[in-house]
């Protein structure tokens, strides 16, 4: 265990430098919820942009090398994907808690009226989109690097998000699932608790397929 958090001490510090791009991609989450006058905009745009966070520790491995420099540690493949797949847990973390903040603040800045189903939906809707992106992508870095794979492994994940948000906005899919709402109305703690336990069993699965490609590769 202690190797695994290591590998993960490891990845934060290698991807200690996209730290400022954090405020950034903040500000933009905001602008994009006040111009839509939704702050579930900017919390989803938050665990999107916390994916591309997450992502990036690969490019920077892969721009400096890094592959050679674990080869040379004690470090096990399993280790290495363990300590990678839990530095994307404390990213996700981070991000979802950010999101969390940023979207009650503003919701009282806007003056708007706080829905806890909508906030709590919105929170686990948006660690399980987190844990599903991930989940699909560390994979396939795994496999093909970061720099051949990023565009085509990401592109589909935002226009799966942006096309989420644009039907939620422009149907009335509570209507259509009245039921699960009322459940969920009925016990609003429940809505990040399933949003949470289902991604983490996607990242469980993902780091599975991931630990059979990598320890399949030469270093």
């Amino acid at each position: 265990m202690n190797r695994i958090l290591n590998a993960a001490k490891l990845d934060f510090y290698a991807g200690k430098s996209m730290i400022g791009m954090t405020a950034i991609l903040t500000v933009i989450a905001v602008i994009i919820g006040v111009a839509s006058h939704g702050p579930d905009y900017a919390m989803i745009m938050m665990m999107i942009f916390g994916v591309t966070s997450s992502g990036s520790v690969f490019s920077v491995h892969e721009k400096n090398h890094s592959e050679k420099l674990y080869g040379t540690l004690p470090l096990k493949k399993n280790e290495l994907i363990m300590g990678r797949y839990l530095y994307a847990l404390i990213i996700g973390s981070v991000y979802i808690t950010a999101a969390g903040i940023l979207g009650f603040v503003m919701t009282k800045i806007m003056g708007l009226n706080f829905n806890f189903l909508e906030y709590w939906a919105t929170i686990g809707i948006g660690f399980a989109y987190f844990c599903f992106a991930v989940g699909v992508a560390y994979p396939i870095y795994f496999k093909f690097s970061f720099s051949k794979a990023y565009i085509f492994t990401m592109l589909p994940m935002y226009i799966i998000a942006v096309a989420f948000l644009i039907l939620t906005r422009k149907t009335n899919i509570a209507a259509d699932i009245a039921q699960i709402s009322k459940f969920f109305a009925d016990h609003v703690y429940l809505a990040p608790i399933f949003g949470i336990a289902g991604g983490l069993l996607l990242l469980i699965v993902s780091a599975a397929i991931a630990n059979l490609i990598y320890t399949q590769k030469e270093i």
